[in-house]
Order: structure tokens, then sequence, then C-alpha cells
């Protein structure tokens, strides 16, 4: 049993992350009582990544997508004073500490990266706070309530489930879904599967055209931000922003133009505001801690009383936190693709793909410019099969889950959790063979040491795909992912594995 401090930051709190503080929590309390955790996400709640498709859809399992983490570090209903939770944003990665939003830094003596990816064209992922969140999925689905032909751009597993989603609620609707690919789904997908799913979409009333792509809207911009705030539920005063009553709202009325490239003409729309997400009260303190008695409160039964216009946008002053455009505007409108074919809608939802979070890592130096550390087509970094980053010079920091240059075929959640077990095994062996940087070693002594330590490396997650079409049909490609779907409560489009996030997070 190790008597020295080691100090380990996880950056990150989805099922990667929350895996590797589980299993770092099992080394703190049967070996190395002065192993001392902390755990960075810049969302004040676990947010339900895995459940997208069901919660855009479904009010009542949107609820339940907002999980506190103030109970992330019991073991055995006891808390441990040498782990912790910081609600901020990563900056910068250091050789020996990171930078996060604010100004603050944190030291360690292994790093573990899970911070996954970001996918632009969904507003709700951008989210910070539960409350701003749950805010997103009421604009979005009003807009698809209201909508009588819907569009969707992309299909991949999002795009392709929220189709299936609601074609199953909403029969009569015309529905449309675009992909740029021959097939359907991800490329690390047979081409009989992708069949399946598009025989059964069409089953379902949904009109799939592939190969033709759509110009995308300028998701960089910052500009206009549409979440269907809650009408009364935000003030905007001097642009400081704070919780407010409905008498202090005074939207105006102004004119949003989609870029032109997308086909789409100009439309109006109604402007409000939304908090910054630092001064939501009721979720973060002053100090940038979370208030683990508000969040609690909050888990399984927020709804706000009011219902968000459709139509209205949302401006913040937050560069961070709303850096994209967005408009859930429902009216007749035509989108044209590149060879020219006009699709008629009145709703046209992005759903085009995901990407890599690593802007951070531009302050890391790598050992030298033919070994870059994030690699330049795809923004992932570059590991090598133990997890570590592909650059001997930092053999103590880890990259696990969507963040990382696996191949597609591991972003999946059970790769993801599977990641962050090995991991934390090898940072284990590092830790055994007196792997210690910045005491026990210098620096080049450390990283001999380090090369010489027998760590396993990463070999795949054998598993089953399984795509949900809605809460009753779904389509997998092996006989196990059926049984271990039906094993899980029958079809996955029911829980999309929001019991196991709850026991993870010890809920």
């Amino acid at each position: 049993m190790s008597s020295r401090e080691i100090h380990v930051v996880v950056v990150g709190g989805s099922w990667a992350g929350v895996t590797a503080v589980h299993d770092l929590m099992q080394l703190s309390h049967l070996t190395y009582p002065r192993l001392h955790i902390t755990l960075v996400e810049q969302r004040t709640h676990y947010f339900h990544k895995t459940g997208i498709i069901r919660g855009l859809a479904d009010k009542k399992y949107a609820e339940q997508m907002f999980i506190p983490y103030n109970r992330v570090f019991s073991h055995s209903g006891m808390s441990n004073p040498n782990h912790r939770f910081v609600c901020a944003r990563l900056r910068h990665v250091h050789e020996n500490f990171i930078e996060v939003e604010g100004g603050g830094r944190l030291f360690f003596d292994y790093l573990i990266l899970a911070t996954g990816t970001e996918y632009k064209s969904l507003p709700v992922t951008s989210s910070t706070t539960a409350e701003e969140c749950y805010t997103q999925y009421q604009a979005m689905r009003l807009a698809m309530e209201a909508a009588n032909r819907i569009l969707f751009v992309g299909g991949g597993a999002v795009g392709v489930g929220l189709c299936g989603e609601i074609a199953e609620m909403y029969p009569n609707k015309t529905i449309t879904l675009v992909h740029a690919r021959e097939k359907l789904l991800n490329q690390d997908i047979s081409d009989s599967f992708a069949t399946t799913t598009e025989i059964r979409l069409q089953k379902m009333g949904v009109n799939v055209v592939l190969g033709e792509s759509v110009i995308p809207p300028d998701f960089g911009a910052d500009v206009i931000y549409s979440t269907g705030a809650p009408p009364g539920a935000y003030a905007n005063s001097d642009r400081k922003n704070t919780l407010g009553d409905a008498a202090s709202i005074a939207p105006s009325v102004a004119t949003s133009v989609v870029p032109h490239s997308a086909g789409v003409s100009p439309t109006t729309a109604v402007n409000g505001s939304i908090p910054h997400n630092n001064s939501i009260a009721m979720s973060v303190a002053g100090n940038g801690t979370v208030n683990e008695e508000k969040m609690r409160g909050m888990y399984h039964h927020y709804a706000p009383s009011a219902a968000p216009s459709i139509v209205s946008s949302v401006s913040s002053s937050d560069p961070h936190s709303h850096k994209y455009r967005f408009q859930w505007v429902v009216q007749p409108q035509e989108v044209v693709t590149q060879t020219g074919r006009r699709i008629e809608c009145d709703l046209t939802v992005w759903t085009t793909g995901s990407r890599p979070q690593t802007g951070f890592m531009k302050t890391l130096m790598p050992s030298s410019e033919k070994r870059p550390l994030v690699d330049r087509a795809s923004g992932s970094v570059l590991v090598r099969p133990t997890l570590q980053l592909a650059d001997p010079k930092y053999p103590h920091i880890f990259a696990v889950g969507d963040v990382n240059s696996l191949s597609i075929s591991e972003k999946y959640a059970t790769s993801a959790v599977n990641q962050a077990k090995r991991a934390v095994e090898n940072i284990k062996t590092l830790i055994d063979d007196c792997y210690d940087f910045r005491i026990k070693m210098s620096t080049a002594m450390a990283r001999e040491t380090a090369s010489k330590a027998m760590l396993v490396p990463y070999t795949g997650t054998k598993k089953g795909v399984v795509v949900a079409l809605g809460k009753s049909q779904e389509v997998s490609n092996t006989w196990f992912a059926k049984i271990n779907s039906w094993a899980r409560g029958g079809k996955r489009g029911r829980k999309y594995l929001i019991d196991k996030a709850q026991k993870m997070l010890n809920y």
C-alpha cells in the first residue's frame, strides 16, 4: 500500500470520465489512501447524451436526463475529502497542470482526458446547466410538434433515431431524411444493416434521400441561437443576465436570416435572453462550485411551468456557451441540395455529426513537428494502444472515449467504459513502478521508467449495435445485441441506458 500523495485529474463527466473516477476511487479505498481525484466537468449536471434522441421526442424522458454529480464520489455512503468535483470548462493542458476557465490551475501526476465530442448542429449538446438544456429540448420539441413537414439533414445514428422517434409519434407528418453517403449510419456499419435500417424507416413513412448533400449553415457564427426560452423565465437588464419574473420580459421582434447557401428564406423570430451559465443561481454557487442541495432538488422533477414559444430565439453574452446559430422556426421553406434538388419543408433539423473537443491541446507542445498530438483531419487526440498520448513525451496523460483517435467502431458507451477501465489499470501500473514525474524522479528518468512499464493495451470491445426507431422498433446486427436489448427491458428505445447512468452516478 502506497503512502505517497498522488493527484489524478479526470476531465469529462460522461461514461468514460465517471467510470475512471469510480475505478480510481477503488484504488484510493483499497491501495492508495493519499490518492487525490479531481473530476472537471463544464456542466453542472451529468447530461445523458446516450438518450438524446429519446429526450428530444419525449418530455417525460428528458426530465430524467440531468443527474447531479454530488454523489459521484460517494463510497458506501461516505464522501472522501481527498476527492472533488470542479464545475468549469477546460481551457488549456500543460505538461503537469491544466487551466480552467476563470484562470484556475489544477496540478496532476496523471491526467485522463474524457471530453467527448461536440455536436455542433444540436444546441442542446452545448448547454451547461440542466435548466438551459431542458429549455433547448422544449423549443425543439414544440417546433417538431407544430411542423407538418420535417427535414432531417444527416443520416447518422442521431438522424436515423430522431426520424424513427418522430415518425412513430406523428405518423401523419411528412418526414424526409437526407444523407450525403450512399448508405445510412456510420462507416463501420455493414451494408446489410444500413439497408435494413433504410427499409424500416421507409415502412414508417420516412422519405430517405441518399447521396445528396445540403450546404449547411455557418454553425461557427456567433449570432442568434434559438432555444425557445419560456416566456417569463429570464430577465435581461443592461445585458446583466439573472433569473427574473414574467413582468421583466420585453421580447423584441427582429428579422433573422438563415444563410442563403442553405436555401432557406428569411424569417421573423422573437428575441429574448438567457442567463450566462455561471449566473444560474439554482445550479452554481458564486465560487464556481456546485450547490449540492439545490442540485438534488432539480433531479427528476425539473419541469418549467411556462411553455416556450416555437419561434423564439435567444442571444447570449457568453461567447462559449452560445457560439452556434440555430433557428427552430416553423414556416414553409425550401432547401436545395448540391445537385439542385429542391425539398419543401416547414422545419429543418441538422444532425450532421460531431467533432472531438480538443482545442485545449494547443498549449501542449509535441516532442517534434513530425509527431503531432492531435490528428489534423479528425481533430481527435492521437493515442497509443495503451491509451496514453502517442507522443512518448507524455506517458502520464491518457485520452479515452470519443476524444481519442481509435476507430469509429470504438465510439460507443460500452467502449468508452472499457477504455476508462484500461487507462486506470495502466495508471496503477505506473504508480506501482514509482513513476511520479513531479516528486520522485526527473522528467527524463520518469519517461524512461514509464517506457519500461508493462502496460496492457486496449484491444477493443466486442459489442452488438442496436439502433432504436422509436419505442417499439429497433434494428440489431447480432443475436447477442438482440438478446442483450431484450434483457435490459425490451426495446432499447425505452431507456437508452438511462438506468445504468443513474446507477453510475449513485442515484
